[in-house]
């Protein structure tokens, strides 16, 4: 028999601190929020965005930008972020939107 591969697409452990942080501040996330979770929690703020995306990709969560419109990712775009290897704080600035998650 074939087993079907149920392993979490992204971190499960993001994944949870961030729908959790989402109903606490019961607001979308903001990057400066990220960051801040980033640092607090000692893990790297690529892992948190590519949780982030990959969620976005599945459905599970939606990015708009600053001037309100949802934006579509996808795994180009993901990969395209992460072209040049480990993210620097100017990749961060082309996400001053807000993230959510669908309901």
């Amino acid at each position: 028999m074939q087993q079907l591969n149920q392993e979490p697409l992204w971190d499960e452990g993001i994944s949870s601190f961030l729908y959790g942080e989402y109903a606490r501040v019961e607001e979308p996330l903001t990057m400066e929020q990220l960051r801040g979770f980033a640092t607090e929690h000692a893990v790297r703020i690529g892992d948190i965005l590519e949780t982030l995306f990959l969620m976005a990709i599945y459905g599970e969560w939606s990015y708009t930008n600053e001037a309100g419109q949802p934006q579509s990712l996808d795994e180009d775009a993901l990969n395209e972020l992460y072209a040049k290897g480990r993210l620097e704080d100017s990749d961060l600035d082309a996400f001053r939107g807000v993230w959510t998650p669908v309901e």
